[in-house]
């Protein structure tokens, strides 16, 4: 009988996808706080999760979005930034800074339009999920809660680029041609500035 190789491991190629690096968001004007965003592709269980947003048990509290409509990482930061502001001086307009920041990556005023376009889906396959301030605790519980693969902080920004629906992007913010062209600017600059001036136009 051949010995096994005591280097090798037994684990499941899910253990080693469970176990891969989450993206940590640091902010300028606020040093002392951070986002640890996590991709998690191949989702099996998101009505479970779905309903337990709606409920408002889902532990721990997290921002849950669709990465189809997002579309980059750098505009999860400006809204993740906008919802620290807002709460930073008791002005959150959701429930919660989580909820605020899926609310604050939408172009619209409306909440439950903006919650529904952003949001997780209760069919989703695909779910980014984002908590300010999270403890390792609190990374591995939200790995625990959605059954799913994670992707490693190295790879997110090309998969989230994958994942992106062009249409829907286009058709929530409406980004212009001359707005987007290489002279004058791009779709990232529309979308950022759109999170950004939102809520004074």
């Amino acid at each position: 009988k051949k010995p096994r190789n005591p280097g090798t491991s037994r684990a499941s190629p899910r253990a080693f996808v469970k176990m891969a690096a989450p993206t940590v968001l640091k902010f300028e004007a606020f040093p002392d706080r951070t986002l640890t965003v996590m991709l998690f592709t191949n989702v099996t269980n998101s009505a479970e999760i779905h309903q337990g947003l709606l409920d408002r048990t889902l532990e721990p509290e997290s921002s849950l979005l669709d990465p189809a409509p997002l579309h980059s990482l750098f505009a999860l930061h400006v809204a993740a930034h906008k919802a620290l502001v807002d709460d930073s001086r008791n002005g959150l307009t959701t429930r919660t800074i989580h909820s605020e920041v899926v609310y604050n990556i939408s172009a619209n005023k409306h909440i439950t339009e903006g919650l529904r376009r952003f949001g997780m889906g209760e069919t989703a396959t695909s779910v980014l999920a984002c908590r300010f301030d999270a403890s390792p605790a609190d990374v591995d519980a939200m790995k625990n809660a959605i059954n799913g693969d994670v992707v490693d902080a190295a790879d997110l920004e090309a998969e989230l680029a994958k994942l992106t629906d062009h249409a829907r992007v286009k058709k929530y913010y409406k980004p212009g041609d001359l707005e987007c062209s290489k002279a004058v600017g791009s779709v990232e600059d529309a979308i950022v500035q759109r999170i950004g001036t939102r809520d004074v136009l």
